[in-house]
């Protein structure tokens, strides 16, 4: 009975090392992945994206947002992932999540602009949310932007894109961009002098609007 009784302890005994072992192991791993507050998660998710695993961020990022869906961070980091990855309609979702939250956030209006003009079909509200953008940042680059929005709108908006521009180049003269645009629209237009006229602005000066690659509008 005695040994009956002290292989039955020994067997508890085994039995409860290997829980321990097990729950450890767990714990590293949950750690790794900042799950059990043993590291911040989005800087966890910042190296991932650092070393070029994205899947691996947007799992941070995910999880995160299961708990809570308005962390700003997370829905930041997911949006652009996802837009990279060209799954336009999840970060559309996280886009219009951000921007309802963060009344702030310029950057994001504009890539939820491009979101809606160039991968939903929505050209009025991509005119609406970089209003919203130029609002909140009046630059060259996110009037030029705003201007696209409204010429590809059609009538609704299509005549207030050169007043943007010119806009644009007033805010800032050197931004070759907005010279390129504006002289395009008004060749569109059959205003082949006023076009000549813009491109003569930037040549006196010293703005090179001749290059195709003066900007990116896929992604800004």
């Amino acid at each position: 009975m005695g040994k009956r009784g002290n292989s039955g302890k020994g067997w508890q005994r085994g039995l409860l090392r290997g829980l321990r072992v097990s729950l450890a192991s767990m714990t590293i791993v949950c750690c790794a992945l900042g799950l059990l507050g043993c590291s911040d998660p989005m800087n966890d998710a910042l190296t991932f994206e650092k070393q070029g695993n994205l899947t691996a961020a947007l799992a941070i990022y995910t999880n995160v947002l299961a708990s809570d869906p308005e962390d700003t961070r997370a829905l930041r980091g997911s949006a652009v992932i996802l837009m990279m990855a060209g799954r336009y309609d999840e970060a559309l979702v996280a886009q219009e999540q951000l921007v309802k939250l963060d009344p702030s956030d310029a950057q994001t209006r504009v890539e939820l602009g491009f979101n809606y003009l160039n991968h939903q079909d929505r050209p009025q509200d991509a005119v609406q949310v970089l209003g919203e953008a130029v609002a909140l940042e009046a630059s060259a680059r996110n009037l030029c932007y705003l201007a696209q929005a409204q010429e590809g709108s059609g009538d609704a908006h299509g005549a207030e894109a050169e007043q943007t521009l010119r806009r644009a180049i007033d805010t800032e003269p050197s931004y070759a961009y907005s010279y390129q645009l504006l002289e395009s629209l008004l060749r569109a237009e059959g205003r082949a002098d006023e076009a000549d006229i813009v491109r003569q602005q930037a040549v006196t000066l010293g703005v090179d609007a001749t290059s195709t690659s003066v900007e990116v509008t896929e992604t800004p």
